[in-house]
């Protein structure tokens, strides 16, 4: 138990990317303060998004391999990627509100996301070893505690540096520096919550010495005369995640230049749909019997929610459709992690979910670069709309994956 807590605290910590940086504080703040247009803005962030995530598809696989490979070498290059991520955070403080610093800004983003989904990928290749025998629930409590910790965090900047004025640090409001200040105390917080997991935890890692290519390795996992449970599983995830990346990166930045909505309201909305999702974690971590049953459901659902935030036209209404989602997009991606840590052999885990970020990334110039077209060609609702499309092909292909739960 004393080793999924350690394991859940990382969560809390590295939520602080994906929930603040890319979906609320730090996109809101590019595309209303630092680009000119808030389309061409919203365009740009997506499309830079989109390539890191082609990078960090086709490394990920090869660092996986390099980690299952070396003595504890899934820890040690964990501990490397995170500290970078956290060092990418932080440097968001020098980004001044200003046209001059948006490639400044997108290339802090690239590095920023390729550290971030290396760190994820690793921290996900040894739940194995921090679960309890309830891998599900295990899996559940890691991404509830990510999602309260995101609430933990965004009340803390709201109250203390944001909403105040002037704010308790008594940091001025001039340049925006009280919002470019926050990326500061957003990296030391993912600081001091991955410590206890990378510096003092008893983790054992079966080392996959094997004389075989990486290539002879990944043919062995996803095809045998055909594809394999986890070929079949990793096609239908690459498909939905795209919809998913859509979604989680794009629903910020549509609240504030669709809905009208300010970046404090933004992150009040923030602070309720993390509540709702580590909500989600919980029950469902609790009660899932089957974990590709829960992926189903939920991108259904997810996909009904999407269509009806991308017709709405009451910020009210948002606020509610963003919450429900959330609720739904936690179990998805809990879910995910207990298939593909099943379906894959426990020393090959650096590997297998090197794949994993792969089936993730790989087309993840299909969703944003779409997404961005859309919304450079047509409207913002038109663009993230598209991800409906890929999160009910993705649910449909997940039927044909043949899967129990261990």
């Amino acid at each position: 138990m004393r080793q999924l807590i350690k394991f859940s605290f990382f969560d809390a910590g590295n939520s602080v990317f994906p929930m603040l940086v890319l979906s609320a504080l730090t996109s809101s703040y590019f595309v209303n303060h630092i680009v000119a247009d808030e389309q061409l803005g919203t365009a740009l962030w997506q499309l830079t998004i989109g390539i890191a995530g082609i990078f960090i598809a086709f490394a990920m696989p090869y660092i996986g391999n390099a980690a299952d490979n070396m003595i504890n070498g899934r820890l040690k290059l964990l501990r490397l990627f995170t500290f970078l991520c956290i060092l990418f955070v932080g440097c968001f403080y020098f980004i001044l509100p200003n046209q001059e610093y948006v490639l400044t800004a997108l290339v802090i983003l690239f590095l920023g996301s390729v550290t971030y989904e290396a760190s994820n990928s690793l921290y996900n290749s040894i739940m194995k070893n921090c679960a309890t025998n309830n891998l599900t629930l295990s899996s559940g409590i890691g991404f509830g505690t990510g999602f309260l910790g995101g609430v933990l965090i965004l009340v803390l900047l709201l109250y203390t540096l944001i909403l105040p004025q002037p704010n308790l640090f008594g940091i001025s409001m001039d340049n925006y520096l009280h919002l470019r200040f926050a990326h500061i105390i957003l990296a030391f917080w993912f600081l001091v919550f991955c410590l206890p997991l990378l510096y003092f935890s008893q983790l054992t890692q079966e080392t996959a010495i094997s004389k075989n290519k990486i290539s002879q390795k990944i043919k062995s996992l996803i095809w045998d005369k055909g594809l394999t449970n986890v070929g079949k599983y990793l096609i239908a995830r690459m498909l939905y995640m795209d919809g998913l990346i859509i979604v989680s990166t794009s629903v910020g930045i549509f609240g504030t230049s669709v809905m009208g909505l300010s970046i404090s309201q933004i992150l009040m909305v923030a602070i309720i749909a993390n509540i709702s999702g580590a909500i989600g974690c919980y029950l469902f971590g609790a009660r899932a019997k089957n974990d590709k049953n829960t992926i189903i459901i939920t991108l259904l659902i997810l996909s009904f929610i999407v269509v009806l935030i991308s017709i709405n036209k009451n910020p009210n209404a948002y606020i509610v459709l963003v919450v429900a989602g959330t609720f739904f997009a936690g179990p998805l991606q809990s879910s995910s992690r207990v298939v593909m840590a099943n379906l894959i052999p426990n020393e090959t885990q650096g590997l297998g979910f090197g794949l994993f970020t792969f089936s993730g990334k790989a087309t993840a110039f299909i969703g944003p670069v779409c997404a961005a077209a859309l919304t450079f060609l047509i409207s913002q609702r038109a663009g993230f709309a598209f991800s409906i499309v890929l999160l009910v092909l993705g649910a449909f292909l997940m039927l044909k994956v043949s899967y129990e739960n261990n």
